[in-house]
């Protein structure tokens, strides 16, 4: 197949004179040109053959256009392609990349992290097998930080109270239509917002216990960037989704964002201990069912 370069309304084309690969791995790029080639190559070693990459440069002022065609070149026998935008953002920079193939399964990666090489031939007979909509593995993170990316399977509770998906997994592409793709409201948190978004859908999540997703820990993560601006954030979650968390909560999180800069104090630390209770409140339940479990408490 062959590798192709295009601007944002090129990539609007029709596919239909090609097969549509099954699975398109998206790969958003914005000042990580050093870090593209390793994220491409992971993609690339992938031992399932059906799929395309596609890289979005969203208005990079780096060389990572430059970094996007080497590869291409480099890689004749996967189909990738190159998609160029004016810097809009991280959420924008996805769903172009989604909405410019017509794959039937999507597999976000950020320019920094990598794939293990059975990560799309796994995540998609996951999926196929149980009819789910969303399959999600563990990892292990790199760079920094050397460490298992442990997650645990997706309920109500556990998911409004923490991000507990790993935004590498791979999901059903009419799981994104129905949705309406990745909200720009929440930056460093857009997943997490988007998986809401699917339980509101009620849609069926598949936990994989293989590790096949690898997270470069360095400080200019976008996550990293999100802890620093948590609590408008959290508000905006809650604000976002307002029937999954308690109403007392989202009341909070509206005063907070009508609030803006002026919020005091004592109403942006609030906001920020409801979500940290919960985290708490789950890491000793956890513990104490190990203790139960090693018959070191009665019961």
């Amino acid at each position: 197949m062959s590798a192709v370069s295009k601007t944002a309304d090129d990539m609007d084309v029709s596919h239909a004179a090609v097969e549509s690969p099954e699975v398109a791995i998206v790969i958003p790029c914005y000042r990580y040109a050093e870090m593209l080639p390793d994220a491409v190559a992971s993609a690339a070693a992938q031992t399932w053959s059906n799929l395309r990459i596609v890289i979005v440069d969203d208005g990079s002022p780096d060389d990572t256009a430059a970094v996007a065609n080497e590869l291409i070149a480099r890689y004749p026998e996967r189909r990738i392609e190159l998609l160029r935008q004016q810097n809009q953002g991280l959420a924008a920079a996805r769903n172009a990349g989604i909405r410019a193939t017509d794959s039937a399964f999507v597999l976000p990666l950020d320019a920094d992290d990598q794939l293990e090489p059975d990560s799309v031939a796994t995540l998609l007979r996951t999926l196929r097998e149980t009819g789910a909509d969303v399959a999600t593995p563990n990892g292990r993170t790199f760079g920094d930080e050397d460490k298992p990316l442990i997650t645990q399977p997706v309920t109500k509770r556990r998911l409004a109270a923490n991000n507990c998906l790993i935004y590498s997994s791979m999901y059903r592409r009419e799981l994104f239509d129905r949705i309406g793709g990745y909200g720009p409201t929440v930056p460093g948190y857009e997943d997490w917002d988007f998986w809401l978004s699917a339980l509101e859908l009620k849609a069926r999540f598949i936990h994989v216990t293989a590790p096949l997703f690898r997270y470069r820990k360095h400080g200019a993560t976008m996550l990293s960037v999100a802890d620093r601006q948590a609590m408008r954030l959290f508000a905006t979650i809650a604000s976002n989704h307002p029937g999954l968390f308690a109403p007392w909560r989202v009341r909070l999180a509206k005063r907070l964002l009508a609030a803006g800069e002026a919020a005091s104090v004592w109403l942006r630390l609030g906001m920020l201990a409801t979500f940290l209770i919960d985290r708490r409140l789950r890491l000793f339940v956890r513990q104490l069912r190990a203790l139960r479990a090693t018959n070191m408490l009665s019961t």
